[in-house]
């Protein structure tokens, strides 16, 4: 059985889809399975092929590729799916930040692509490591890096920093909270700045006032949002005008 990444590509633009396929074909560790112009026949081609990397249209003749990728995540919920579209500008505000993990814009720049592959794997590689697993009860037992820190209550905490998801700023207890990937969340000292969090460690920047990231779980970049990997996937930080550009730039340095 291939290792290979099954690629599956619907798009019902004859030219797009032959170019796509021909640029991939330049990575030897994917392998374009199948392709399909309609969501009907794209349905049959993920139950049969579950695909590990799917390219999808936004403007399908026999539906909106929006509304397929709930469809896809419901019948393969590992596929990475890339919307492929030349209307980005119309869907900016908001609708790259659902239920996909990425996009990619007509005609085809094969340096965002190439960007585009890398996320991928880089997801492909967290999914298939120990970190998105349950976290150890002592999780300085099993050594890495830490975060050791003073909490609300004045006790000292040491936190593996694979463990922390992001930093959210409370209003009512005027206090940083960390996010652990056990669901949980641990209150800091007040007087705890995000400067003071920043300065720990250069996995950890700044998306909002209010809310500092592991770059480490970092999954998607839109325009007001970001999106994290599992078990951090069902969160949505904002992103403030002020760190956007800083963000997004670390972000495809990644």
């Amino acid at each position: 059985m291939s290792n290979k990444t099954k690629v599956l590509i619907i798009d019902d633009d004859e030219k797009s889809v032959e170019k796509l396929s021909e640029v991939l074909s330049d990575y030897p560790d994917l392998e374009v399975t199948g392709s399909a112009g309609l969501c009907s026949k794209g349905r049959e081609l993920v139950a049969e092929l579950k695909p590990d990397l799917l390219f999808l249209d936004i403007e399908l003749p026999d539906c909106n590729g929006l509304d397929f990728v709930k469809e896809v995540k419901a019948a393969n919920a590992g596929t990475y799916i890339v919307m492929f579209t030349g209307y980005y500008k119309e869907y900016e505000e908001g609708t790259f930040e659902g239920d996909e993990a990425d996009y990619l814009l007509k005609p085809i720049d094969e340096l965002e692509l190439n960007k585009v592959i890398k996320r991928y794997r880089r997801y492909r590689m967290l999914s298939n490591s120990d970190l998105l697993k349950a976290p150890d009860p002592h999780p300085a037992a099993k050594g890495g890096e830490v975060f050791t820190a003073t909490t609300y209550t004045n006790e000292l905490r040491v936190m593996r920093l694979c463990d922390i998801g992001y930093f959210r700023y409370s209003m009512r207890r005027k206090v940083w909270e960390v996010a652990l990937n056990d669901h949980s969340f641990v209150q800091l000292k007040r007087g705890t700045s995000a400067n003071d969090i920043l300065q720990y460690s250069h996995q950890f920047l700044q998306t909002h006032q209010s809310y500092i990231v592991n770059m480490h779980y970092l999954l998607l970049v839109g325009t007001t949002k970001c999106r994290l990997y599992p078990p951090f996937d069902e969160e949505e930080l904002p992103i403030g005008r002020t760190f956007g550009r800083d963000l997004r730039r670390h972000f495809q340095e990644i």
